[in-house]
């Protein structure tokens, strides 16, 4: 996952500061447990991003509905994106957290794309490879896209392996329009 702009700036803070503050793992879960709050309700995200509603009256809700449930780095947190009026950007800085975080802990973020539903065994192989590679836990993400024919794309960070049979096909017209024939 690429991640840049507003979020990660915010995420790394967020992050360098619950590292100082031996605090990374419930600060995790409080950015993924907020932002899941924000985006699943839209009342609560409608006021919160209103330019009518006052910064005090979007703080006291805050206060109210994370305050206690919260680490105080977090709660802190939310208050300065709701001065910064940074709030509508908490889905990329919990994003960003998240990759920082995993990163941190050693889990690698695989894409698996395949041109029918992984199958047990074969999930359960590649994710051994894949551990057994680079050294890190492997989370896969399955996904199935029909127009690779056959085979299967990794996407890991900015690595892509792509041993789909339509990238094979590809390659072989590729090969063959070169071939000059005497």
């Amino acid at each position: 996952m690429i991640l840049s702009g507003i979020g990660r700036r915010y995420a790394v803070a967020l992050f360098n500061a619950a590292l100082k503050g031996e605090v990374a793992d419930q600060v995790h879960g409080d950015v993924t447990s907020f932002a899941r709050l924000y985006a699943d309700n839209a009342r609560f995200r409608r006021f919160l991003e209103s330019p009518s509603v006052p910064t005090e009256a979007k703080k006291e809700l805050i206060l109210q509905s994370v305050g206690d449930r919260a680490s105080g780095l977090f709660v802190k947190f939310l208050l300065l994106l709701i001065d910064k009026k940074r709030l509508s950007n908490i889905q990329a800085v919990a994003e960003a957290y998240t990759a920082l975080f995993e990163e941190r802990e050693g889990i690698l973020e695989v894409r698996v794309v395949t041109a029918v539903p992984l199958a047990r065994d074969l999930e359960t192989r590649t994710r051994e490879v894949i551990e057994r590679q680079t050294g890190k836990q492997a989370r896969l993400f399955k996904v199935v896209d029909p127009g690779i024919i056959g085979g299967m794309i990794l996407f890991a960070r900015n690595r892509i392996i792509d041993g789909s049979v339509k990238h094979r096909l590809e390659a072989m017209t590729r090969q063959l329009r070169e071939v000059r024939v005497h």
